[in-house]
């Protein structure tokens, strides 16, 4: 714990520097785009907030936590390579640090954003200990893929820009915008084998709570999250073994 706080200071210093207000960046990027995900969407004229403002801006706050996790897991090791002549600094480390940073902004951000829709006219959540579980899975889960994302791209440095591009073209298929009860039947089977929709119902559920019916399978996800973990440890452990420190 001591070596992941210290890995946390580093790379915020890293990344924003010494100055507090550079901090701030770490919950303003999330916060303009989730708003402008919210405002285009408002455009279309849909008459509830809770369907625009709430829906859009909150769902975009849980991809961009999984997007960010996982687009930044392939230069986590070549940033961060001299910290490994420490043997108390371990390859998992470094990305455990990385990936609380950004938890801990998302759930900031959403906070913010739940606090807004009730203060725009909106209704308190349904259940909040169902949205903090969605995002605490969301965070296992892209752990998960970061591990093993950061294991391949030690190996092979080309697919760092096929990771970012996935990431993107995962975008329209992820749960963000829409309800599995919107798509058709057999829509709704293709959907449901990809494990990021289970977890935006999830979220939904505890959004809104009778206001849809969300279909999701937290058992997938685990199973999801299990496997993912085990190869990326897996690999990681082997990553480092072939790592040469000069």
């Amino acid at each position: 714990m001591r070596v992941i706080g210290a890995l946390i200071i580093r790379e915020m210093h890293t990344r924003f520097g010494r100055q507090k207000f550079g901090y701030l960046w770490l919950f303003f990027e999330p916060l303009l785009l989730g708003v402008m995900i919210a405002v285009i969407h408002n455009l279309r004229g849909t008459e509830s907030i809770r369907s625009n403002f709430e829906f859009f801006a909150i769902g975009y706050i849980l991809f961009f936590k999984f997007r960010g996790i996982v687009n930044r897991a392939s230069s986590t090791i070549s940033s961060n390579r001299g910290l490994l002549y420490h043997r108390q600094v371990t390859l998992p480390d470094l990305f455990y640090a990385r990936h609380i940073i950004e938890s801990i902004a998302c759930t900031g951000v959403m906070a913010v954003f739940t606090i807004a829709g009730v203060a725009m006219g909106g209704e308190f959540p349904d259940s909040v200990v169902k949205m903090l579980s969605a995002m605490m899975l969301m965070f296992l889960f892209a752990q998960g893929l970061a591990l093993v994302v950061g294991a391949a791209t030690s190996e092979w440095e080309g697919l760092e820009r096929l990771v970012h591009a996935m990431s993107y073209l995962m975008l329209p298929f992820s749960g963000l915008f829409f309800m599995v009860e919107w798509l058709p039947a057999w829509m709704q089977e293709v959907v449901l084998w990809v494990p990021t929709v289970h977890i935006f119902e999830l979220l939904r559920d505890g959004q809104f709570g009778d206001m849809y019916r969300p279909i999701y399978d937290l058992s997938y996800v685990f199973g999801w999250i299990l496997v993912s973990h085990l190869i990326g440890l897996t690999g990681l452990r082997l990553a480092r073994n072939r790592l040469g420190l000069e």
